[in-house]
């Protein structure tokens, strides 16, 4: 039986994201999941939790809406 790959690991989501490794790592702790270093694997829960808390770079805040 083969196991189901997790999801991405620490440092590629925090390259894509435009922030450190460490910065997910304190912040997955202070939230209670268990990410021990850059090379953990992120299960899907805890990667979408990681893009709510860390927009990348450049992403508005809030929905820009049409004006016309």
């Amino acid at each position: 039986m083969e196991m189901a790959k997790k999801g991405i690991n620490v440092k590629d989501l925090a390259k894509e994201l435009g922030i450190t490794s460490r910065d997910i790592v304190s912040r997955c702790r202070a939230e209670g999941f268990p990410v021990q270093n850059s090379i953990t694997r992120l299960t899907p829960e805890v990667e979408r939790n990681v893009r709510a808390w860390f927009p990348p770079i450049g992403t508005p805040k809030k929905p820009i809406t049409d004006i016309a």
